[in-house]
């Protein structure tokens, strides 16, 4: 007995000793690009000035401050290192001299050097071998990944003319580098057994997956206040391993617009997997817009309490604004009638937010034909004509055509794709996005739904 009393009280020992010291090496690091120096000890009145060296040597438990600013990863790629110790947090959006806050005011942006068109790989990628990585915060950056995924063009789509400054890489400025059925990488990419956070993320041009997260444990996975605009494939997938644990997602304040398809089930707003053993999801208060799949996505059928379905707002999925295993099952305005889940408050209407977006890039959108947008029962013309008037927009001109077209269906076959041009539109291969003019209008554009301004 005195034996196993002495070797519980070393394990013991040991444990202690183990958290002491990840206790002593976590550090609150401020890293400021403008005012910071990488020979400053990472201080507030000291700031480092590269994230993805202080990234580099993070230790457990750190939290990161980051100024605005515009940051790149190594090379001056977009791509920050491998995220691969638990309980840190990387939170941009702090003013110059870390006096406030405001990730939608004071921003914080992930980068890429214009040569280096193509590069793939997830902006934020956190996951290690044994698949047990947890307590990763990810807070407050702006990314477009169109500037590192080809999405200039050598001018307006179907012009049939060059527009000096721009280089030539497809007629709708996507090139087929991007055009992968999968291995994209997400924006944000976060695998391991325990608990994990997203937030006040703006993530524009997602050449594949917008947020990944792949968790567990018995912890909240909490993915909130992120605006997601056009992603190929999928906005949000949120999943649970198979063994990993029964967290509760919270999934909610979220904007979630133009979700492209890669196949015919694709194009999916929010992907989940509730199902009994696997946790449980509250998704409340989101926008679900404009996806060519789903607005959200599930493998099984929804039966019990592992789904919490409240107060969101969806609109014109192409698959209904449930789907399930692929084929359409509902839309809001029908979900108390035919789920079997907790669900109140759901509407069908246009979002706020999409008066917001970009006039030129929507209609160009709204007359795609890579996928025909009304094919399937839950979407109307009348909805897409509906959605084209919050911009005024009434006949279809397409660039390169003299006649124009009373409605999608009349629009001629074969015409040149819109699906995936860079938003705003096609853009000189050195220019970066106006965030304060193109995206940040959709931030709390829907007050009771969706992105919301920041408050602490």
């Amino acid at each position: 007995m005195k034996k196993l009393d002495t070797k519980l009280t070393v394990c013991l020992m040991m444990a202690l000793f183990f958290v002491f010291v990840s206790l002593c090496s976590a550090a609150d690091i401020y890293i400021s690009k403008s005012t910071g120096s990488n020979k400053n000890p990472g201080t507030k009145e000291s700031p480092k000035k590269l994230l993805w060296k202080v990234m580099n040597k993070m230790a457990e438990g750190d939290h990161l401050f980051v100024a605005e600013g515009t940051y790149y990863g190594k090379g001056k790629t977009g791509l920050m290192p491998r995220i691969t110790v638990n309980n840190v947090i990387i939170e941009g959006g702090w003013k110059a001299d870390f006096s406030g806050r405001n990730p939608f005011k004071y921003l914080t942006i992930i980068g890429t050097k214009p040569d280096l068109q193509g590069e793939s790989g997830s902006v934020f990628h956190g996951e290690i071998p044994s698949t047990k990585l947890s307590g990763v915060t990810i807070d407050g950056f702006c990314i477009d990944r169109g500037q590192a995924n080809i999405y200039h063009s050598d001018g307006e789509p179907g012009a049939n003319k060059s527009i000096e400054g721009h280089v030539k890489d497809s007629c709708w400025g996507y090139q087929a580098i991007n055009r992968k059925m999968s291995g994209s990488n997400p924006t944000v990419m976060l695998l391991g057994r325990g608990h994990f956070t997203v937030r006040n993320m703006v993530l524009v041009n997602n050449p594949w997956w917008g947020i990944y997260i792949k968790g567990g444990g018995k912890e909240k996975i909490t993915i909130e206040n992120n605006l997601i605009l056009i992603s190929q494939g999928r906005g949000i997938e949120a999943i649970t391993g198979g063994g990993w644990g029964t967290p509760t997602w919270v999934i909610k304040n979220n904007t979630i617009l133009f979700n492209h398809s890669l196949k015919s089930t694709e194009g999916r707003a929010l992907s989940a997997d509730p199902r009994k053993g696997y946790g449980k999801y509250i998704v409340e208060n989101n926008i679900f817009a404009f996806s060519d799949g789903g607005g959200i996505t599930i493998k099984f059928p929804l039966k019990g309490d592992e789904l919490a379905l409240n107060h969101n707002k969806f609109f014109f999925n192409r698959r209904g604004d449930i789907c399930v295993g692929g084929s359409g099952l509902a839309n809001a305005d029908e979900f108390e009638d035919e789920l079997e889940i907790d669900t109140e408050g759901n509407i069908h209407k246009i979002p706020g937010s999409l008066g917001k977006a970009d006039k030129a890039w929507f209609d160009r959108y709204s007359m795609r034909e890579y996928v025909n947008m009304l094919a399937g029962k839950f979407n109307k013309w009348e909805e897409l004509a509906a959605a084209r008037g919050v911009f005024g927009l009434k006949e279809y001109h397409i660039p390169g055509y003299d006649k124009t077209f009373g409605t999608y269906k009349e629009l001629p076959k074969k015409r040149n794709n819109y699906d995936m041009s860079r938003y705003p539109r096609p853009m000189k291969k050195e220019k970066l996005i106006d965030w304060k003019k193109s995206v940040l209008p959709l931030i709390g554009a829907d007050p009771k739904y969706g992105i919301k301004p920041y408050s602490k």
